[in-house]
């Protein structure tokens, strides 16, 4: 499994997912649109543009270490593109003799770009975005729409940068396809044990016009969480020791899961085709024990309902998406910048 691959399922996924670990130390996960920068050049620089409504969600980001980049949703997967890599990974087939799809991640330093005035996403990314996420052509599929909603295209720009992660090392890992979006999920755990690394000093580079990247040269693999490709079963009676419940989760390989008593997070999402006018994701927090998942909080709901928005929805999603970008890019404004 090479980081060649990865790329190459970033570049053609619609969607892909994004872990790290917070500076408390809790898993965290996010779904993502895979753009790249560079996107002709022989080693293209894979990235996720978020709007800045969503800048609370990856606050934690910025102090990480490192980060994964995957990309498992089936739908992300064509047939064929599992099938190479697959033997040898433990994915060859499954219980029909029907061979599994194969995801892929991979770990590495990442570098955020607060990309303020758009220029960056304007230029390199928004239309492969246009492609990928239909919704942003409602936006920003003309200068027009782009004059008017403004706000959309300033972006906080995540970059995975480095040491790449080359074949057979720890950075780079298959994990079995997410088939079914109502059951299936990440399992988003602590990092195994790995070397000690020396403290090395955080550096930043020169920052331009309103663009300022942050960038940590060396990633402390220690923090970078383990990913486990998961089916969730029905949650048991709750009781008042646990009252939020107990799911059962067991791994798509059919291996035992090791226990997270530290904290685990089971992340899932789920979207309507082709247009991805709804695009909800859930999650389940707590710790693991065998094939228990003692659940602490959930967001969402496996399976939610994604029927079409109406009229009166559409509009009130769109002035509330308005709205939270703006202040995102107002607070974003406000903060300090690293000196050059």
């Amino acid at each position: 499994m090479t980081v060649d691959r990865l790329r190459e399922a970033w570049r053609r996924a619609v969607t892909a997912e994004l872990c790290w670990t917070n500076p408390d130390g809790t898993p965290a996960a996010i779904a993502v649109t895979p753009v790249v920068r560079g996107a002709g050049s022989a080693v293209p620089t894979l990235c996720a543009a978020l709007p800045y409504a969503r800048a609370d969600e990856v606050a934690g980001l910025r102090e990480a270490d490192a980060a994964v980049f995957a990309v498992t949703d089936s739908r992300s997967l064509p047939g064929d593109a599992g099938v190479p890599e697959a033997a040898g990974t433990g994915f060859a087939g499954s219980a029909d003799g029907a061979p599994v799809r194969t995801g892929v991640a991979a770990s590495a330093a990442v570098r955020i770009v607060d990309d303020l005035d758009g220029e960056l996403f304007t230029d390199e990314l928004l239309d492969q975005e246009l492609v990928k996420y239909p919704p942003s052509r409602a936006l920003a599929d003309s200068v027009l729409l782009r004059r008017e909603n403004w706000w959309w295209l300033p972006r906080i720009v995540v970059e995975l940068t480095g040491p790449a992660a080359d074949a057979g090392s720890a950075g780079t890992m298959p994990l079995p396809a997410r088939t079914d979006p109502t059951r299936h999920a990440l399992l988003v755990g602590p990092a195994a044990c790995a070397p000690e690394q020396p403290d090395t000093p955080e550096l930043r580079s020169s920052p331009e016009l309103r663009r300022v990247p942050e960038l940590r040269s060396v990633p402390d693999l220690r923090r970078v969480p383990e990913l486990r490709s998961v089916d969730v079963g029905a949650d048991a009676a709750p009781h008042p020791a646990m009252p939020s419940g107990v799911a059962t989760v067991r791994e798509l390989t059919g291996e035992p899961l090791p226990p997270a008593p530290g904290g685990a997070l089971v992340f899932g999402y789920d979207y309507t085709m082709p247009d991805l006018e709804r695009w909800e994701a859930w999650s389940l927090t707590g710790t693991v024990d065998g094939e228990r998942l003692a659940v602490d909080a959930r967001t969402g709901a496996p399976g939610a309902d994604l029927r079409t928005l109406g009229l009166l929805a559409r509009t009130r999603r769109h002035r509330a998406l308005a709205k939270a970008c703006r202040a995102g890019v107002r607070a974003a404004e406000g903060r300090p910048q690293p000196a050059p």
